[in-house]
């Protein structure tokens, strides 16, 4: 009987390992196609933390990460991505400097 759940333990620990693996590759793409679609140059993407929050009167299991970017080739900000399971809720940057070239409206 001991050993069942021992096989039972390693493979949920398996599955949560693949399903974390999923949500960071996912991510990582969503990080790249926002980073284009805001004129960024792309540079990194890590997960930050985990967190248990309220989103739309909801609690969620929240993935926060780390999108490092450039907006001039010279400079490095650090924005935010938040995922809940492979759902985008949140993509925040922070200021940052316009090149020189950057097309005026």
């Amino acid at each position: 009987m001991a050993t069942t759940w021992l096989i039972i333990g390693l493979l949920l620990i398996c599955y949560l390992f693949w399903l974390q693996r999923k949500q960071d590759e996912r991510a990582i793409l969503l990080a790249r196609h926002l980073c284009k679609k805001h004129q960024l140059q792309y540079l990194d993407c890590g997960r930050l933390q985990h967190k248990l929050e309220r989103r739309q009167g909801r609690l969620r299991w929240l993935t926060h990460y780390s999108v490092d970017f450039s907006s001039d080739g010279e400079s490095r900000y650090q924005g935010t991505l938040s995922l809940s399971g492979l759902q985008y809720t949140a993509f925040d940057l922070p200021a940052y400097r316009l090149p020189d070239n950057f097309p005026s409206p």
